[in-house]
């Protein structure tokens, strides 16, 4: 493939948009542009701001390759948004109506935006050089990506990698997920699960050190029960003690199926609560078959919020999944 005049990676949120510039062969962000989202999240209206961005960043440039990481599950290779939640999207079109509007000189390619994150990581972060790898992502809510022998795995309809929506229980009693669902690991400890359920503890009378290092119960948030259990508090150490094996043993089923390398942990869950990551590791490495642990590297993702956006770009550059004029 030749290589084009400039790339652009892109990284929706449910608060933000991202869009950021790299040369045609480089993978370090020359300009990254940000803005909020905002109430207008109709298709439209998302597609025109994104285009209107684009169009200012890349000036007259002639031929442009776009990646778009989207927070959704993706229905096809055409960048279809199947559902979401974040932009209250359902069976949108989105890469063919981007395309569409920025025509013939961009090349787009629509991504999971935790695809994009663990691509990235795997071309220019914490599994650089690995051609296996398992990436898992404990934000708001819990996603995965997988690189098997050096190839993003997207599955058949695009929707490999959802690890938050593998169950951990299954009964009358499983917490609800916000996919519909019941028993998934994200709705036990997704950030906003998890926010909830501290939140209803210590209102129900639950007594924490977790209070103290907040400033009030209403301030209470994960990295400070982290902060208390690490300091022996019996509450915030049961409640991690009850939620880290449950991920531990999810990502140990994860590796027993795929053998990756690297295991590459990252969000802003799990990076801001690192008795919570060690206990989670801690599982992982018991629950998981002893051979698999021997040759799995288990590591912080490195890249921050840049991964996406890097990620994104790569994949589109490398010509992964781009849509196409139908």
């Amino acid at each position: 493939m030749t290589a084009p005049g400039l790339g652009l990676g892109l990284d929706i949120g449910g608060t933000n948009f991202r869009i950021a510039t790299f040369a045609a062969d480089g993978l370090v962000p020359l300009h990254v542009h940000k803005e909020e989202v905002g109430e207008a999240r109709d298709p439209a209206s998302i597609v025109e701001r994104i285009a209107a961005a684009a169009e200012r960043l890349v000036g007259g440039t002639d031929d442009v390759t776009m990646g778009v990481g989207i927070a959704a599950m993706l229905r096809d290779r055409q960048g279809t948004v199947a559902r979401s939640p974040h932009l209250r999207w359902r069976d949108v079109a989105f890469g063919r109506q981007l395309a569409a509007r920025l025509g013939t000189r961009y090349s787009i390619g629509v991504y999971n935006d935790v695809n994009a994150i663990v691509w990235g990581e795997t071309v220019a972060g914490a599994a650089r050089g690995c051609r296996d790898v398992l990436g898992v992502y404990v934000g708001t809510g819990i996603g995965g990506g997988v690189v098997a022998d050096g190839q993003l795995v997207e599955g058949a309809s695009n929707c490999a990698g959802e690890i938050g929506h593998t169950k951990v229980r299954w009964d009358d009693d499983a917490a609800p997920c916000a996919c519909g669902q019941r028993g998934c690991i994200e709705a036990y400890l997704g950030g906003s699960y998890v926010a909830k359920r501290i939140a209803a503890e210590l209102a129900a009378g639950a007594k924490s050190s977790a209070v103290g290092i907040a400033g009030s119960i209403d301030e209470v948030m994960a990295s400070h029960v982290d902060q208390a259990a690490a300091e022996g508090d019996e509450w915030a150490l049961e409640l991690w003690s009850e939620l880290a094996p449950l991920l531990g043993v999810v990502l140990a089923n994860a590796a027993a199926v795929l053998n990756p390398e690297r295991l590459v942990l990252g969000g802003g869950m799990l990076s801001r609560t690192p008795l919570l990551y060690d206990l989670v590791v801690t599982a992982l490495t018991v629950a998981a078959p002893v051979a698999i642990m021997e040759t799995l590297d288990v590591v912080p993702a490195e890249l921050g919020d840049e991964a996406g956006l890097v990620g994104a770009a790569a994949l589109a550059r490398d010509g992964v999944s781009l849509v196409k004029e139908l």
